[in-house]
């Protein structure tokens, strides 16, 4: 199904193991993609829904519970953590190194930084680090 089909109002298709693995990467793939630069580290939860949920919410091809439960199912295997930024906003960031440092610095920046978060971050680096030992 290709976006065009989702714009013109096709419903999104039954889905297979293939499509929950694709959609898992693409869920972490989308996170990365919003962490860098001038941004806040990670994307924000309606980010990834009008990204990948079909219509009547975005230009995706898949369900809402669908994507609801990939969202879940990363952070239950630790491939990102989710966080709550200055502005309410519940945001995926995964736990790869160099996106976990970005949020690390973020924070570090802020007036009133988030302990609990950098140090949650940093456990993920710690946790990284060891396997990689």
């Amino acid at each position: 199904m290709t976006d065009v089909d989702i714009r013109n109002g096709s419903e999104p298709e039954p889905e297979d193991d293939d499509d929950r693995e694709q959609r898992y990467e693409r869920v972490l793939s989308i996170a990365h993609e919003h962490v860098g630069g001038p941004q806040i580290p990670g994307a924000s939860l309606s980010t990834i829904r009008r990204l990948l949920v079909g219509k009547p919410a975005g230009y995706g091809p898949y369900h809402r519970d669908d994507v609801n439960d990939t969202v879940r199912a990363v952070i239950d295997a630790g491939d990102a953590i989710m966080w709550r930024d200055r502005n309410g906003r519940r945001r995926l960031v995964p736990t790869r190194d160099e996106d976990l440092r970005e949020l690390i610095g973020h924070e570090n920046a802020q007036t009133h930084s988030t302990i609990a978060l950098i140090q949650q971050a940093a456990r993920h680096i710690d946790d990284l680090e060891a396997s990689d030992a």
